[in-house]
């Protein structure tokens, strides 16, 4: 579904990470987005996202971080499956508190009797990793929320606390 094209340099951590793009992402977008009746360069500032990045998604299809979806599903009232294109059903039923992604993800562990170390494996990423979730520095990566949703059969939208609705 997804394709690494662009590597992207970020200042603050002195790393170089990859970017997913898609096609059917680019597309979805672009349908969404076609129904405003502005400028192209006001629409950034409509959905409350950077020019760049809006540019990065209508030029090359480039996913955005989680924060920025989640503003882009927001706007749209859609749910993040639905952006993404992994459904097309659209719906979400929105809380209207967002719930943080940690408590989800510690709920989502005890279900199904697992653990931070289980999940890193899982995963392929280390320990600190999650442990950097649990100070509440960051969301995951897009994909690893993606495999997080698959090891727990939940939306992305259930896991982000967008919704109660786990699939």
């Amino acid at each position: 579904m997804y394709n690494y094209k662009l590597a992207n340099f970020d200042k603050n951590n002195n790393t170089i990470s990859m970017m997913e793009s898609s096609e059917k992402f680019k597309k979805r977008f672009l349908e969404l987005v076609s129904d405003f009746d502005c400028k192209k360069s006001e629409i950034p500032k409509i959905l409350n996202i950077d020019y760049n990045i809006f540019i990065k998604i209508i030029e090359f299809g480039i996913i955005p971080q989680p924060k920025i979806l989640i503003r882009i599903a927001d706007y749209f009232n859609i749910s993040i499956e639905y952006l993404l294109c992994r459904t097309d059903d659209s719906y979400i039923y929105k809380l209207d508190n967002r719930i943080a992604f940690i408590e989800r993800y510690d709920t989502l562990i005890k279900e199904k009797g697992l653990t931070d170390y289980k999940i890193s494996k899982k995963l392929h990423i280390s320990t600190s990793y999650i442990s950097n979730w649990r100070k509440k520095k960051y969301t995951p990566s897009l994909i690893n929320l993606i495999e997080l949703s698959e090891i727990f059969k939940v939306t992305i939208d259930f896991l982000l606390g967008r919704t109660d609705d786990r699939n």
